[in-house]
């Protein structure tokens, strides 16, 4: 019955008529590292552009009236002569063009690159344009996506642009108090139905010991968790420890990425941050004390590990604490990040977001 259903809405939203000169922004990621938002801006200056959290259209349904409304905003979206989104969202209405940032430079395996076949995307994703930040990045995501690499355009990551504005706000002027400022950024670690991919490491600098070593050295550590694992977490009443939530950051109307070119080092385990973060030239720690789990239920598309995360790789509060200390006495890694960062993100200037501009204009034009 639901096969059914989807075809026929389907069929109504291929019927529906293009509004011209209209952009539809789906926001997934505000503030949490978002490629749609610095967008939105520009385009303003010349198109009709409107911007709808992604749990607006797909939520989860329940009830008639769920359907209903769920069949509406579907009928709604296809109206839109163009389609601008970071996640896996599809067009119905072949008429309009879609335009995939996707959010961020992928290390571990997803979509068609695992080993559960049912996460496998049955009708295929329909991206007109997929956008990345190099040749390599477009390998890794073709595998995942079966997207054929004439739909790919290397125009760079919006978001990394914040890394190339170094502007102060209401969150980084409390930073003008510390040495230094670390970053602990780990991915989320619920997958595909509730699968449990492993084990953070907050147990590993949310303690006494790893505290005592910020005091000592005044730095301050921010902890940026997966919107959906903040809750999961007790704050610690310390003043050098901030947990920057997404509430804390949409009350300033921030993006996460705006912080980060306030850092002095990452701290993170398997998240896409690290790679964006090479933009900083700043040092990056990996915390892997679950690899071997995390290897088997989610894996990698990037083996081995050790090979492709450029920085000391710990398991313990010790390790933690002398990798940072490594890391500000004598940077190991620097030809290795550089090297690095020169394989994954071909455009390093700061106007990734101009480029997409200019790809919008020619698409409006045709």
């Amino acid at each position: 019955m639901k096969n059914l259903i989807y075809v026929v809405v389907k069929w109504l939203c291929s019927m529906k008529s293009i509004n011209k000169g209209t952009i539809l922004i789906i926001e997934s990621s505000f503030p949490s590292g978002s490629n749609t938002r610095p967008l939105v801006q520009p385009l303003q200056q010349d198109y009709v552009v409107d911007v709808y959290p992604s749990e607006e259209i797909y939520f989860d349904r329940h009830t008639i009236i769920d359907y209903i409304k769920y069949i509406s905003a579907l009928l709604n979206m296809s109206s839109y002569e163009l389609i601008i989104s970071s996640h896996g969202v599809k067009k119905l209405n072949p008429k309009q063009t879609l335009i995939q940032l996707w959010h961020g430079i992928p290390l571990k395996s997803m979509m068609y690159m695992e080993n559960d076949s049912r996460i496998y995307d049955a009708d295929g994703f329909n991206i007109d344009y997929l956008i990345t930040s190099s040749k390599l990045e477009s390998t890794l995501l073709a595998a995942c996506m079966h997207i054929p690499f004439a739909n790919h355009q290397i125009l760079g990551s919006p978001r990394t642009d914040y890394l190339f504005q170094q502007k102060d706000n209401d969150i980084t002027d409390q930073f003008h108090d510390f040495d230094k400022v670390l970053l602990y950024v780990p991915t989320y670690r619920s997958g595909y139905q509730n699968r449990v991919e492993g084990e953070d490491a907050l147990d590993l600098i949310l303690n006494e010991q790893f505290i005592q070593f910020l005091e000592e050295n005044s730095y301050l550590l921010i902890v940026k968790l997966h919107p959906l694992a903040e809750k999961e977490i007790q704050t610690i009443h310390t003043r050098h420890i901030m947990f920057l939530t997404n509430e804390k950051l949409q009350e300033s109307d921030l993006d996460f990425y705006q912080v980060l070119p306030h850092t002095n080092l990452l701290i993170t385990d398997y998240s896409s941050i690290y790679f964006d973060y090479l933009l900083t030239n700043n040092p990056i720690v990996f915390i892997n004390q679950d690899l071997e789990h995390y290897s088997k239920v989610r894996g990698f598309l990037l083996e081995p590990y050790e090979d492709w995360t450029p920085g000391d790789h710990v398991a313990s509060t010790e390790e933690v604490i002398q990798a940072i200390q490594q890391a500000f006495d004598q940077d190991d890694y620097t030809s290795e990040r550089e090297r690095l960062k020169e394989m994954f993100i071909y455009h390093q200037d700061g106007r990734s977001v101009q480029r997409v501009v200019n790809l919008v204009e020619e698409i409006m034009k045709k």
